[in-house]
């Protein structure tokens, strides 16, 4: 019992050190890119009895899957950037409808989709859940999502509360191209290396640095962000042959980032 105490106790300060390193960074810069201390990886560290490591990743890199209903309702254009994403990870777009009807406040089916009438007919029976997903892992009660699904998905996906842009510094390309869904791949390669070379400081300065205009004011641009509010912290401990990992998703909003949940494994 002792032991686990202690490495729960060096989790929850690991997790301390990633909060501190976020207010700060939210201090001195006014956007979020991959060149920044937030982003880089802590190697283990050795501690009374044992060591600690761990790293943040921004969770608005990833595409929100809360995104797809907003006030209740679905969200056509954050629909059609999700059948994107299945469709470039080789999933069937269908997924889409049958998390829209699990998201959204009403009780009627989608095409494709699926709500109490389905749920109940499953041993155990349950109903839809008609909210927001808490986590990533909440995809394992919906209708078509099986775990081999969910880890292929998890990469590029996130589960935040309401709204949340996707940050153009920090998201995949696959990110990229399924929100900016109406682009050429060529320009979604080229953004990639132009972030790289100089980051966008602002969405205004995306727009002008988009080598097709007609490109640069797509609705499907406004989906994004330069400055994130979300992030998760994940901290490993080992203490002799024991490892405890620790997850937690972090809120910037305000000057010390507050704790949304967290998770021991």
């Amino acid at each position: 019992v002792g032991m686990a105490c202690t490495m729960q106790g060096s989790g929850i300060a690991g997790v301390d050190w990633a909060r501190a390193v976020l207010a700060e960074d939210a201090r001195t810069s006014a956007y979020d890119h991959l060149g920044e201390p937030w982003a880089t990886k802590v190697p283990p560290m050795p501690t009374e009895g044992g060591e600690v490591g761990g790293g943040l990743s921004d969770e608005q890199g990833k595409w929100n899957l809360n995104n797809l209903v907003r006030n209740g309702q679905r969200s056509q254009d954050d629909l059609t950037m999700f059948r994107r994403l299945l469709s470039l990870l080789q999933l069937s777009p269908d997924l889409a409808a049958a998390l829209v009807d699990w998201l959204d406040a009403d009780s009627e089916t989608s095409p494709g989709g699926a709500e109490d009438a389905y749920y109940l007919t499953l041993n155990p029976p349950y109903r839809s859940a008609n909210r927001e997903l808490g986590d990533v892992d909440g995809l394992l009660r919906v209708r078509g999502f099986d775990a081999n699904i969910v880890e292929r998905l998890r990469p590029y996906v996130s589960a935040l509360p309401g709204y949340n842009p996707v940050n153009i510094n920090t998201a995949d390309a696959m990110v990229l191209s399924a929100v900016l869904y109406d682009f050429p791949a060529s320009e979604i390669q080229q953004i990639v290396a132009e972030r790289k070379r100089i980051p966008y400081i602002d969405i205004g300065d995306f727009r002008k640095r988009v080598s097709l205009p007609d490109l640069a004011s797509s609705p499907s641009t406004e989906r994004l962000d330069t400055r994130s509010r979300y992030f998760s912290a994940s901290i490993q401990t080992r203490f002799g042959n024991a490892d405890v990992s620790l997850t937690a998703l972090l809120d910037r909003q305000s000057g010390w980032p507050t704790i949304v949940w967290q998770k021991f494994e």
